[in-house]
């Protein structure tokens, strides 16, 4: 083996592992009490959204931490393609 194509063995880049297509991209929820913002990651709202069950109309749901307040989010797009927005529940 040439000392070149060993050079090209060690420059070649590995594959990153993909933990996920948005794995640091976040969904903004205000508290509808005391309107403290959380950002949780998006990850965690759709795992949320797909083991829920319940109505597909109503958004995945958390509890403020600073009062405990139900919170809502800013914008959120659904697994079912509803959309939530924190104006459709403050009018």
């Amino acid at each position: 083996m040439s000392p070149v194509s060993k050079k090209r063995k060690v420059a070649k880049k590995k594959k990153k592992p993909q933990s996920g297509l948005h794995s640091k991209a976040k969904v903004t929820y205000i508290c509808l009490q005391c309107h403290t913002t959380e950002e949780i990651p998006l990850n965690v709202v759709r795992n949320f959204d797909a083991m829920d069950d319940g109505d597909p109309t109503v958004p995945p749901q958390f509890r403020c931490e600073e009062c405990g307040g139900g919170m809502y989010p800013e914008y959120y797009k659904g697994i079912h393609g509803y959309e939530y927005r924190i104006s459709d529940v403050r009018k």
